[in-house]
């Protein structure tokens, strides 16, 4: 009669090959990792766009988030007062920064919002037409994060492995919105608007958080050189959050 392990060794020696493989493709932080979450353009469904990220940041503290950067490459943040605007929308943990670049005119607004009752918390396309504007545009915009050489190699792996991450896209929500003149009609104020939900267990969670990125764009006109500033600006502040 067989023993057990001369039975089972062809799946013994499978598994354990498999176990091998899994620790030399695996990275220091994957082993150690304690957050493992979904980014995705749509809070409530899965848009087909999701990723899943683990976070370098913990979106519930208050500390954690003002800790943020102020320097982003080029860009210098100003921080802005939220108490009152935290209490109005129900919010936990808030940070609202503009980012201003010395090449680049005007600034970019940085926001990150973390609520534990989804009941309250209002997405973009909830928020902006109830502060008067009219969303003119919806839809995703593509943003590439350059020259990805925060990817962590594999714990025994060979230099070539991070050409395979030199640049990886992710998906956000693209908002355009315009805020019009009462006495006559006409646009006074239009903004791109780029966010993305930061998701946990919807089972087992009822937390939302949002990043966003806005800017004031031309009354009319193309907006696409704002689309491109905010693009790159959140291609920028990603390593800062999470990484692949």
């Amino acid at each position: 009669m067989k023993s057990f392990f001369e039975e089972y060794s062809l799946l013994i020696g499978f598994l354990l090959l498999a176990l091998v493989i899994i620790i030399l493709l695996s990275t220091p932080s994957s082993i150690l990792a304690s957050s493992v979450t979904t980014i995705d353009t749509e809070l409530i469904h899965a848009s087909g766009d999701a990723m899943s990220v683990r976070t370098m940041m913990d979106f519930g503290s208050s500390e954690h988030i003002a800790a943020f950067p102020m320097i982003i490459g080029d860009w210098r943040g100003n921080d802005y007062e939220t108490a009152k605007l935290k209490e109005s929308l129900g919010a936990d943990v808030m940070l609202m920064r503009a980012y201003s670049h010395p090449k680049i005119y005007q600034p970019v607004f940085f926001h990150i919002l973390q609520s534990n009752n989804r009941s309250s918390f209002h997405p973009p396309i909830v928020c902006y037409p109830a502060l008067g504007y009219t969303i003119e545009e919806e839809g995703r915009t593509n943003i590439l994060v350059h020259n990805v050489s925060w990817v962590e190699e594999p714990l025994f792996g060979v230099p070539a492995t991070k050409s395979l991450y030199h640049n990886v896209t992710i998906s956000a929500k693209k908002l355009i919105v315009v805020k019009e003149s009462n006495a006559d009609g006409k646009v006074t104020e239009r903004r791109v608007v780029l966010y993305f939900y930061v998701k946990d267990n919807p089972l087992s969670s009822d937390t939302v958080t949002i990043v966003r990125v806005s800017a004031l764009a031309p009354v009319d006109g193309s907006y696409e050189g704002v689309l491109n500033i905010c693009k790159d600006f959140m291609g920028d502040t990603f390593p800062y959050m999470f990484e692949f």
